[in-house]
């Protein structure tokens, strides 16, 4: 794997750290619907990379070490900004479910590739609360 597919990468997990943060936030959806789809656009075309036929066991071996060199940061939590909102819950449309379906995606191909490790930790709690809430017409806002 070539340094600019290593930028690749990096780019597409800041994406998709952005999108989880503004699905949670239940804002902004079309710009996170925008990140999460370019995000597993980016993370599609590297699993393609390592599935094809001339990938190298040298590009696996690679991916095994960022995973297992990875260590996520640790950073202090931080208090919310007053906003203003007026508490109540964020609908579920059909603009959501696709952001959500797009970090689903972003998130099996992480684990395809063996970089779990690497995945934000906002992208396992938007799946994880897109799985816990989806059986209800509402989410409630991040504050």
């Amino acid at each position: 794997m070539s340094n600019p597919d290593l930028q690749r990468l990096s780019a597409a997990l800041e994406y998709v750290d952005l999108a989880a943060g503004l699905y949670l936030a239940g804002g902004a959806d079309q710009a996170a619907r925008l990140l999460a789809a370019a995000a597993e656009q980016q993370l599609g075309e590297l699993v393609q990379l390592i599935d094809a036929p001339s990938a190298t066991m040298d590009t696996r071996e690679l991916l095994a070490r960022i995973a297992r060199a990875h260590r996520p940061a640790v950073v202090a939590p931080r208090e919310a900004p007053e906003r203003g909102w007026s508490g109540e819950a964020v609908e579920v449309d059909a603009t959501r479910d696709e952001i959500i379906a797009y970090l689903r995606a972003a998130w099996f191909m992480l684990e395809a590739m063996g970089l779990a490790s690497l995945a934000p930790a906002r992208l396992q709690e938007a799946v994880d609360n897109s799985t816990v809430f989806s059986s209800g017409s509402t989410l409630e806002p991040f504050v």
